[in-house]
């Protein structure tokens, strides 16, 4: 009975604990478990998630900045800083020691309650600006001057007497030469409108909660678009500033304007196929599309990734059963070899042209060859043996008994391309292609490429179990690939099968079954 007793008493405790770990399990891999089997649909909700904390963060900050703002220009001081220095001003007495003094006060406050503005402006009714705080060259003038024309800041108070906060929305500001916006506060006395403080508010901050890349893996990005459909934050793949300068006409912007919100599979600015999750939202009677975006490449990289062992058998058999009859092939009549410009590379060796020179190599049967090209700047074309890294059977024991003779060319030569030969954007740019006679190394090499944020997109492989060997040759100017295969003493051409071979993605796309999904 005891016996039983306790049996009982354990299984009570018992599975209410292994529901808590499984619940705890959910909790923690529930993004993972969705992208396994719907990555489309596991992708636009976590897109959507990100777009909706990133608005949020955007509204509660320009919120905080005008509570702040507002608060400021209530102060009886700041207000009494007003008043004198609008006397002072009209007497022309800027050069005494209360001007001095006046402006030594305003600028404490400013560095202490209103750090995060840029500027602080004073213009009484008539339009003078007769005080700043950076002394920029609007200062001691008119807002209906000439030069003043079209700049939303004084377009907004030479058209309507404001007597609420207001808020401008981002613009380029030539005064500062830079993006603000700004939020505008009446000065009122006795129901009559003195004049304002106007409160310049520049993008950095949020440009920066907009780029900040957490959970948006290598190629995610969370964009605003204003009501001219020009990006007001940067862009992580173009190295000059977005900002208040490039157009965006995609489908996303022409769908929020039309439906509000919602999710669908583009081309973005970049003309890339991306997920994006999009909506329009209002903030102080402006306008802002806000548009949160992945490329459809690292999507399609991560579901291999995700599901390797299932995928990675069916890669290679597809590839060693593909038919590049498909297009006719061409014929490489070029004679390389008698071209003093060609770079041989030899057995367990990598070389870079960067000045037109052709690559080439020859006998690869147990070996790999690889070709990384940035199309019209650089190559590299390696011969990779099998004591190196990207060979399954390489592992610690192995490395450490071949010692000088363990190499781990991917690793090298991509480490060498992130710090010399590229800026971070222009890693999409990068072409990829294995040839092999096995598949011995693919697999490693795929897995280098990836950590080093490569998509499957960007790697071609050639593999042909059949022939014994094939010879190589690289010329990055024109983007071409020649690839010789067959067996000792064939005279055989060179051919361009590699420009009609799928990416890898696309394979994955195929046998995932990823477009009926």
């Amino acid at each position: 009975m005891k016996r039983n007793s306790l049996a009982r008493k354990t299984l009570i405790i018992g599975v209410p604990s292994v529901l808590v770990i499984f619940a705890v399990y959910l909790f923690f891999n529930f993004d993972d478990i969705c992208f396994h089997y719907n990555p489309k649909k596991a992708t636009f909700s976590k897109l959507e998630s990100i777009r909706n904390e990133k608005k949020a963060k955007v509204t509660h900050y320009l919120d905080q900045q005008k509570a702040r703002g507002v608060e400021a220009c209530q102060n009886n001081d700041i207000k009494n800083y007003f008043t004198k220095l609008h006397r002072l001003y009209k007497n022309q007495r800027y050069s005494g020691i209360e001007y001095i003094l006046l402006e030594d006060s305003i600028s404490k406050l400013f560095v202490t309650e209103l750090d995060k503005f840029y500027d602080i402006l004073f213009i009484d009714a008539e339009g003078d600006i007769f005080f700043t705080v950076k002394k920029e060259n609007d200062f001691l003038g008119n807002i209906h001057e000439d030069r003043f024309d079209g700049i939303a800041l004084y377009e907004k108070i030479r058209k309507a007497e404001i007597r609420d906060t207001e808020f401008v929305d981002y613009e380029y500001y030539s005064v500062s030469d830079e993006p603000a916006s700004f939020f505008i506060s009446s000065v009122i006395e006795d129901d009559k409108v003195l004049g304002y403080f106007v409160l310049q508010l520049p993008i950095n901050d949020i440009n920066s909660i907009l780029t900040d890349r957490r959970k948006l893996g290598r190629t995610g990005e969370v964009y605003l678009v204003n009501q001219k459909q020009l990006m007001i934050t940067q862009s992580r793949f173009i190295d000059d500033s977005t900002i208040i300068t490039k157009q965006i006409d995609t489908e996303a912007v022409k769908s929020a304007l039309l439906e509000k919100r919602g999710s669908k599979i583009i081309e973005d600015y970049r003309d890339k196929r991306v997920f994006s999750s999009y909506e329009q939202f209002n903030y102080e009677g402006t306008e802002w599309i806000i548009i949160a975006e992945i490329d459809e490449d690292e999507v399609i990289t991560e579901i291999y990734r995700d599901r390797e062992k299932e995928f990675y058998n069916k890669v290679t058999n597809y590839l060693a059963d593909y038919s590049y009859q498909k297009e006719k092939k061409k014929t490489y009549i070029k004679d390389w070899k008698l071209n003093n410009s060609s770079i041989k590379v030899d057995f367990k060796e990598f070389q870079k042209s960067k000045n037109s020179q052709l690559l080439y190599t020859e006998g690869v049967a147990t070996c790999t060859a690889m070709t990384i090209s940035y199309p019209g700047k650089f190559g590299y074309l390696l011969h990779i043996t099998p004591t190196d890294g990207s060979y399954k059977n390489v592992g610690f024991l192995t490395r450490l008994f071949l010692r000088d003779n363990y190499t781990d060319f991917v690793d090298s030569v991509m480490k060498s391309i992130n710090r010399y030969d590229i800026l971070q954007y222009e890693k999409p740019l990068l072409q990829f292609g294995v040839v092999a006679t096995h598949d011995a190394s693919f697999k490693n090499i795929i897995h280098k490429l990836i950590d080093n944020d490569v998509e499957l997109s960007q790697i071609k492989v050639l593999f042909k179990r059949d022939s014994y060997k094939v010879d190589v040759v690289l010329d990055y100017e024109n983007d071409n690939v020649w690839t010789q295969w067959g067996g000792r003493g064939l005279n055989l051409m060179y051919t361009d099968e590699y420009e009609y071979a799928p990416d890898f993605g696309e394979i994955v796309k195929i046998l995932s079954n990823y477009d009926s999904v």
